[in-house]
C-alpha cells in the first residue's frame, strides 16, 4: 500500500513538472532575457527539471520492477552535491566579484593619474615647443645679422684689396682642351661598348648552356616518368599475385603458429600424463610400483 501511494505521489509529480515546463515554455514566448545572470539561471532550472523528471521515472522503473528506490536516493544526493557546488561557486563569484571591483577602482585611480600625468606633460610640451620657436627666431635673426655683416667686410675687403683678372685664355687652348675632353670620352665609350658586347655574348652563352642543362634534366626526368609508368604497370600487372602471396604468408604464419601451440599443448599434456603414471605406476610403468615396495625400510637410530 505504501509502494501504491509512493508511486502515486511520483506520478503526481511528474504530471507537476509537464504542467510547470508547458506553462515555462508558453512564457519564454512572450518573455527575453534582461541580463546573462537570468538566462544562467533558467538554463539551470531547466537541467534541474530534467534531472528531477530522469530520477522520478528511474524510481518509478526501480518502484514497479524490484519495490526499491535507489535512484531517488541517488538523484537526492546529486542535487544536494550540486546544491553545494552552486554555493561555492556563488561565493567565488561574490570574492571574484569584490576582486574585480578592487581592480576597477585601481585602474580609475591609475588612469586619473596618467590624465594628470598627461596634462602636465602637455603643459610642458607646449612650453617647450614656445621655447623652441623663440630660439629658431633668434638664431634666424642672428644669422641674418652675422650674413650682412660679413657681405659687409667682403665688398669693404674687395675695395681695399682690389687685384688685376687674369686674361681670357686663347682659342687654340679651348680647342686642344675640347679635343682632349672628346677623345676621353670617346675612349670611354669604346670602353663601354667593349664591355656592353662582353657581357651580351657571355648572356647569350650562359643562356644557351642553361638551357642545354635544362633539356637534359627535362630528358631525365622524362626518362624517370616512363620508367616509373612501366613499373607502375608491372606493379598493378602483379598487384592481385602480389595480395595473394601476402595473405598466403599471413595464412602460413598463422597456420605454422597454431600448430606450434597445439604441439607445445599435446607436449605439455603428454609430459603431464606421463609423470602422473609414473608417480602412480600405472600402464607400462606398473612394475616401480613393485620396485617401491621391495625397497627395505630404513630403521631409526
Amino acid at each position: 500500500m505504501d509502494a501504491l501511494l509512493f508511486a502515486l505521489a511520483l506520478e503526481v509529480t511528474l504530471l507537476q513538472l509537464r504542467i510547470q515546463e508547458g506553462s515555462s515554455e508558453l512564457r519564454s514566448r512572450y518573455w527575453s532575457y534582461s541580463n546573462e545572470r537570468e538566462k544562467a539561471q533558467h538554463n539551470k532550472l531547466l537541467l534541474d527539471r530534467e534531472v528531477v523528471r530522469e530520477s522520478v521515472m528511474k524510481g518509478l522503473v526501480e518502484l514497479v520492477e524490484a519495490g526499491r528506490c535507489r535512484a531517488l536516493r541517488r538523484a537526492v544526493q546529486a542535487l544536494r552535491h550540486r546544491g553545494d557546488a552552486a554555493a561555492a561557486a556563488s561565493l567565488a563569484h561574490d570574492r571574484l566579484r569584490q576582486k574585480r571591483e578592487a581592480i576597477t577602482g585601481e585602474l580609475k585611480s591609475m588612469g586619473n593619474q596618467f590624465v594628470q600625468e598627461l596634462s602636465s606633460a602637455g603643459r610642458k610640451v607646449a612650453l617647450l615647443r614656445d621655447k623652441l620657436k623663440d630660439d629658431l627666431l633668434n638664431a634666424s635673426t642672428r644669422l641674418r645679422y652675422a650674413d650682412k655683416w660679413l657681405s659687409a667686410r667682403a665688398e669693404a675687403a674687395e675695395t681695399r684689396w682690389q687685384r688685376p683678372f687674369a686674361p681670357a685664355p686663347s682659342p687654340g687652348h679651348e680647342e686642344r682642351v675640347h679635343s682632349e675632353l672628346v677623345k676621353a670620352f670617346l675612349l670611354q665609350i669604346k670602353e663601354r661598348e667593349e664591355v656592353s658586347d662582353y657581357w651580351r655574348i657571355r648572356y647569350s652563352d650562359d643562356l644557351a648552356e642553361i638551357n642545354e642543362k635544362i633539356a637534359n634534366i627535362r630528358d631525365v626526368y622524362m626518362e624517370a616518368i616512363k620508367c616509373r609508368e612501366q613499373l607502375q604497370n608491372v606493379y598493378d600487372l602483379h598487384e592481385g599475385e602480389m595480395r595473394g602471396w601476402l595473405t598466403f604468408k599471413r595464412e602460413r604464419a598463422a597456420r605454422l603458429a597454431r600448430e606450434d601451440r597445439l604441439r607445445r599443448a599435446a607436449t605439455r599434456a603428454q609430459s603431464w600424463w606421463r609423470g602422473v603414471m609414473v608417480r602412480r605406476a600405472l600402464g607400462p610403468f606398473k612394475h616401480l610400483k613393485n620396485a617401491k615396495k621391495q625397497q627395505p625400510k630404513s630403521k631409526k637410530k
